[in-house]
């Protein structure tokens, strides 16, 4: 494809020998201008058309190096070739550095070398040309890649919060079964999430703790109303039925993607360390710490509650309960011990009341 060259030069033999040799031999427009200044208002500088231009030093009114420092506010990525004297060599090596200077020939020049060097600029320029398109073109891709990243984020948050009003609505209608339990899960989802924060734990872990705790009950679904709300003691078959509300809840939740880092806490938040808990038996080490953090966060918010068969226990009787599970090695030791420090500093006040 055919260049955009200027020649700038107050000696009209000298543009005229150079724009007939590069038109001759490389077939590119060449535009000579004999006054720098006339150069610097055409049309193609203004316009950043010009690909290179070959300039004399010495000029009346301005000097190659005043030109090409004009030129480079106008069109910073044009090539820029200086003409100069053997007694200018020094101000042209100097420019080289001030200006950005391509390269500088001293007069007489040799015809093979100067186009080999104008060719040689030419590639240069469409090299950079072509390397600051591909880097706009990747800038571009970029700042679609970060919109799309942003849409999908957006709907992404939007489906968690749809999954979470639907969540809540389900633990709503455990609720609405249970008279006895109004805000226990969204209770225990929250002080399970602080537990878990004050653990050290991130907090999309510490977010899965906090849903576990509001479904943790979900399997209820399943347990009639007069087993939920019966005021004496449970018999030994009836107890059965309510136990498998852990199994239950997994059961239910398994089917949403969304879900699946609760679902361990939703089935084991009712075992203990000692292996006497439900539904699998597991001990020690097999129960993990989000169902160890339920575990306590459960139990706590029971205790700390009115229930159809007692009344809600006071808070220090509350904590001498879980004391004794402790001690009893049903409940994680640090678990309890981070309970308790966030109620002394009253990080629950809001959560549990007075």
């Amino acid at each position: 494809m055919s260049k955009r060259i200027l020649v700038v030069d107050d000696e009209r033999m000298i543009t005229t020998t150079l724009s007939t040799l590069i038109q001759t031999v490389l077939k590119h427009n060449v535009t000579a201008f004999n006054d720098p200044v006339l150069a610097l208002e055409s049309e193609e500088l203004e316009r950043q058309q010009v690909d290179l231009i070959i300039s004399d030093f010495m000029m009346p009114g301005m000097n190659g190096l005043e030109f090409f420092k004009n030129v480079k506010k106008k069109s910073p990525n044009t090539v820029s070739i200086l003409l100069t004297g053997y007694a200018d060599k020094e101000n042209a090596i100097k420019s080289i550095n001030e200006v950005g200077l391509y390269y500088y020939l001293e007069k007489p020049w040799d015809n093979g070398s100067l186009i080999k060097i104008v060719q040689n600029g030419l590639d240069k320029k469409e090299l950079s040309d072509s390397l600051a398109q591909k880097y706009q073109e990747l800038r571009e891709s970029n700042r679609e890649i970060a919109r799309l990243y942003e849409l999908l984020k957006m709907d992404f948050q939007q489906e968690v919060d749809n999954v979470k009003s639907l969540i809540i609505s389900l633990a709503n209608v455990i609720e609405a079964k249970d008279k006895y339990t109004d805000g226990h899960t969204r209770r225990v989802g929250i002080i399970s999430k602080e537990i878990a924060l004050k653990m050290g734990m991130s907090l999309e872990k510490a977010n899965h703790v906090e849903m576990a705790g509001i479904i943790h009950d979900i399997g209820k679904v399943g347990v009639s109303e007069m087993i939920l709300n019966k005021t004496g003691k449970l018999t030994e078959e009836e107890f059965e039925i309510m136990k498998r509300h852990t199994i239950v809840g997994e059961t239910i939740c398994k089917p949403l993607n969304c879900l699946q880092g609760c679902l361990d806490a939703v089935r084991h938040h009712h075992e203990k360390l000692n292996g006497t808990g439900y539904p699998d038996g597991l001990s020690g080490d097999e129960i993990t710490l989000e169902s160890r953090i339920l575990a306590v966060a459960d139990i706590f918010d029971a205790l700390y509650s009115q229930r159809p068969y007692r009344d809600k226990l006071s808070l220090e009787k509350a904590r001498q309960i879980l004391l004794e599970d402790t001690e009893r090695g049903c409940l994680d030791k640090v678990v309890v011990k981070t309970f308790f420090d966030l109620l002394d500093k009253d990080q629950l006040t809001d959560i549990i009341g007075h």
